[in-house]
Parts: C-alpha cells; structure tokens; sequence
C-alpha cells in the first residue's frame, strides 16, 4: 500500500470514527464509581420512610462462635425495634431519642441516650447511621469487578470501609448493596479481632407503623440500667 493510500485510510477511519459519534454510534460506556453508590445509598435511605426485615447474625472471636436471628423494624426518624429470636429472646427498642435494652432471662433494661454517635451495625441502616459511618469511614471498591457476581448468582455492589481515626467499634467493614441500594449484608472485625457478619432478607420498604409501636414501658420489676457504654466489642 503506498503511502498516499495509508494517509487517505488513517483520515478515513477519523471521519468514520467521528461521524459514529456524531451519529450517537459510539459505544456507551457507563463509569460507576464508589461515591456514585454511596450517593445513591444514602439517597435511597433518605427516601424510604419505613422497611422491615429478617436477619442473621454470625459472631466469631478467639474461636468461640455464635448465631443470633430476628427481625428489625425500622420508621423515621431512628425509631427501630429489633426483636431477637434465638437463641434465647430479647429486643432492642428506640423512639429515636431514648433505646431501651431489654433482657427478659436477668430481668435488665439497658435505657440509652441516643445523644451519644457511637453506633452498631444496625445503625447503618438508618439515615443519620449512614451519613455518620460514611463520614467516619475511608471507602472504596472491594473488587475490581463491581456489581460482583455472588454465589447464590445475584449481583451486590461490596464495600471496603476503613476507620479514619482509630476508635472503639468496627475498624473493618464491608457492606454488600443491591441493585436497589439496600444494604442486604455487613461484615466488621473490631479491634479485639472479633468479628460480625449481619446477613438481612425479606426486606420490605414503606411498611405501615405507627409512632406507637416505638415505645418501650419498662417491667415494673426490672432492673435499670441508666446509659451503659455501648458498643460493638
């Protein structure tokens, strides 16, 4: 091929390349990055008024291990009950500004003030949890392939979030996202080395519940427990 031929053929495919363009041709390439998800997290989050959900919680430390199952109720603006039912029944209540521990098997309430911002697991399913983890955590991508296929064939968006400053609770999570930017999984290792994965199911959003479901009537025997340190070790 002469040169003139090869110089006619390179301004030929810019033409070609840039009409395409012009056109509307080109290949899409939709970039989404980890603040586009976060962004979309918290906005979900920000939209839903109400969701209920079952859920699965494995710990581990020092090889000791353990199971807990239940359900949690959530309605804004951080009310929440989270009733545990095995291995053996308790529940966790909040009206938003007050959360009530209660153990019926020692006869306890734990009552807490919410002014403090440490938090659980469970917090990052609520609104200000989540602008509160988001702000307090390092974040990125776990994978370099994302939505990640897995194994049960769906797809989640996974999280790595690192603590900025070394404090108590969970200095490692990861957080799985579907496709609808609910969280459906947790994973945290704590300092100490323990660590907590929260699997959620059956997520139902915009749930009926009145402001009455979010109270808590202390047993009239029970013992209280005025503002214990609370945290995830």
């Amino acid at each position: 091929m002469s040169r003139r031929s090869k110089r006619i053929l390179v301004v030929g495919s810019i033409f070609l390349i840039t009409g395409m363009l012009s056109q509307g041709y080109a290949y899409k390439f939709d970039f989404v990055t980890v603040t586009d998800i976060v962004r979309k997290v918290k906005k979900k989050f920000s939209e839903v008024d109400s969701y209920q959900a079952n859920f699965v919680i494995n710990s581990e430390k020092l090889g000791r291990t353990s199971r807990q199952t239940g359900i949690i109720k959530y309605k804004a603006e951080n009310r929440m009950i989270i009733d545990f039912y095995a291995p053996q029944r308790h529940s966790i209540v909040s009206n938003g500004k007050m959360m009530w521990i209660h153990i019926p098997s020692m006869n306890v309430v734990a009552e807490q003030s919410l002014k403090s911002d440490s938090g659980s697991l469970f917090s990052s399913g609520t609104k200000s949890g989540l602008r509160r983890l988001f702000s307090k955590y390092h974040y990125r991508f776990s994978g370099k392939e994302q939505p990640a296929i897995q194994p049960d064939g769906s797809k989640a968006y996974v999280l790595f979030l690192k603590q900025k400053e070394s404090r108590g609770g969970f200095r490692t999570l990861k957080l799985w996202i579907s496709d609808q930017f609910m969280i459906t999984r947790a994973f945290g290792t704590t300092a100490t080395g323990k660590k907590v994965e929260i699997e959620f199911n059956d997520i139902k959003t915009d749930v009926s519940f009145s402001n009455g479901m979010f109270r808590f009537d202390i047993p009239s025997n029970a013992r209280v427990i005025k503002n214990p340190m609370i945290s995830e070790e």
